[in-house]
């Protein structure tokens, strides 16, 4: 008897022990997380004629948001991660992008602590990540009035569905790289996307250099390059920045004017720069100042004339920070253009914006 319940014993705690080690190298967690934002806000030239707008806009800080990341332990510094992220619009409720549920993030992968991070799915590139994570002044999440240069020169205006994507971070050193697969038959490159970029963290001064070559379906390219430094030592923060572009898929026109890509296009090029500086005046209250400045040059319809161009974007924001989460903030930003730049403007000239707004993280 004493033998059995020895026997027994043992089995109950080597099944315990088991089951404890299990759980130790199979714990997941799935985090639901989001951002809203919204503000009211004034625009003056923001027709042909010159009219001023009064409207409740989506946010300035960052674009309204909800999403899910999941992590599952697999053992031996091994995971299994997803992110799944829809944009909307908080002043109607409607997702950002019509018909698609998860139109920021969707994908899945692998993340080692040795070997980096693969995922698969609609992800952005290398360059466009890393603003969103602080290279930019504004973390293109400002008014596109405000946020059109990264935006237009960062190669994001392909959209990446059918993305692969890889971070291989030691310390302060992170290398990326995307592929984003064209998907069309018997042409690998029609519609495809390559991107790399190596960042070196701000401690506290830090560079970020990125590559992309985005085709269209015809198999014409945007191919942008980009570097910037940025300085961060509390409570102030600074970035300078350079983008060269050249645009023969008509994509920069078309985003920057707000009409449709023609079906003939000659070819752009763009020298654009950035500079920012942010400080915390108190604990509780934040600063940003950002400039953007492009300089133009297209290809007439002639193909053998072109034409130059010019715009620039001034930005103030001001931050209340409530608390952790919540913040109340004001911007005031100008935008002007001149000679090939013109038809960017609704008016040909300038846009002058001013906006209140709130913005709560959970």
């Amino acid at each position: 008897m004493n033998n059995l319940v020895k026997s027994t014993t043992s089995s109950i705690a080597v099944t315990l022990l088991a089951l404890t080690f299990g759980t130790a190298h199979a714990q997941s967690s799935v985090t639901l997380y989001g951002v809203a934002d919204a503000s009211v806000r004034y625009l003056k030239g923001a027709n042909a004629n010159g009219d001023s707008l009064v409207s409740l806009s989506n946010g300035a800080i960052s674009q309204s948001r909800w999403g899910l990341v999941g992590n599952e332990d697999l053992g031996g510094g091994l995971s299994a991660i997803f992110r799944l992220e829809s944009g909307f619009s908080l002043t109607n409720g409607a997702s950002s992008v019509s018909g698609v549920l998860f139109n920021r993030y969707a994908y899945v992968g692998l993340a080692s602590a040795t070997y980096g991070t693969l995922t698969f799915g609609q992800q952005q590139n290398a360059v466009y990540q890393n603003l969103t994570e602080g290279w930019d002044p504004l973390t293109v999440g400002n008014y596109l009035q405000n946020e059109w240069l990264p935006i237009a020169f960062s190669g994001f205006l392909r959209g990446e569905n059918n993305t692969a994507f890889y971070t291989w971070r030691r310390g302060p050193l992170a290398i990326r790289g995307a592929y984003g697969l064209g998907g069309q038959t018997g042409d690998f490159s029609a519609n495809a996307m390559t991107s790399l970029s190596m960042t070196i963290d701000p401690n506290p001064l830090g560079i970020e250099i990125g590559y992309v070559n985005a085709h269209d379906l015809s198999n014409r390219a945007q191919t942008s390059y980009n570097m910037q430094l940025r300085y961060r030592a509390y409570p102030a923060e600074a970035w300078l920045g350079y983008y060269h572009s050249r645009d023969e898929t008509g994509r920069v026109d078309a985003f920057l004017t707000g009409t449709p890509a023609p079906s003939v296009v000659n070819p752009r090029w763009d020298n654009a720069y950035v500079a920012g500086l942010s400080w915390f005046v108190a604990p509780d209250f934040k600063l940003t100042n950002a400039f953007y400045l492009d300089q133009s040059k297209k290809t007439l319809a002639s193909a053998s004339t072109t034409t130059n161009g010019h715009r620039y974007a001034v930005v103030a924001l001001a931050e209340y920070l409530l608390s952790k989460r919540t913040t109340l903030y004001a911007t005031v930003d100008y935008n002007r253009t001149s000679g090939a730049a013109d038809d960017e403007m609704p008016n040909r000239k300038y846009q002058t914006g001013v906006s209140v707004g709130i913005r709560d993280r959970f």
